[in-house]
């Protein structure tokens, strides 16, 4: 049976590191898979301006959530994150205005994000289904068992407010 501590070990998921304030210490965890990191190093470590209007960039946009993600700050539900689908073991959605991260919870504040994507492109093709569909499938394939996956699709169910 998979545990979380050996899906880190074999590297299947690494975690992904943020800076807070000298006095502050993470409330959630964040982890990725090495495609997801390398994704975020090749198409969104460019320092270019939001398609969508924003007034942060996408790394900008991307820093700040992580940031409140990991921080413990309240993220808002359906603006930040959602449950792709109502389903058992769900597929959730990290948000900004120019991205989106598909993953999952492995445990309450625990996210391990799978897929980035810009938002235009995943709405414009309508992705929604082929990434939770992608993510369920590596979780398959990594013994991802209900034990390493939050069963909720309630805000409370998969993080602290």
């Amino acid at each position: 049976m998979t545990t979380f501590d050996s899906l880190v070990a074999s590297e299947a998921i690494v975690k992904v590191e943020i800076q807070l304030g000298r006095k502050q210490s993470p409330r959630r965890q964040l982890f990725a898979t090495p495609s997801f990191v390398n994704w975020l190093s090749e198409r969104v470590s460019k320092d270019e301006p939001s398609s969508l209007g924003a007034v942060l960039s996408p790394v900008e946009q991307l820093d700040f959530l992580f940031y409140t993600f990991v921080s413990g700050k309240p993220l808002i539900h359906c603006r930040q994150f959602r449950a792709i689908r109502v389903e058992r073991n769900a597929v959730w959605e990290l948000k900004t205005v120019d991205l989106r991260i598909f993953g999952w919870f492995a445990t309450r504040d625990c996210f391990v994000a799978v897929f980035g994507d810009w938002a235009d492109h995943v709405k414009d093709h309508d992705l929604y289904r082929g990434y939770r569909l992608e993510v369920r499938r590596l979780r398959r394939a990594l013994g991802v068992g209900d034990a390493l996956c939050v069963e909720g699709v309630n805000p409370e169910d998969v993080i602290s407010v």
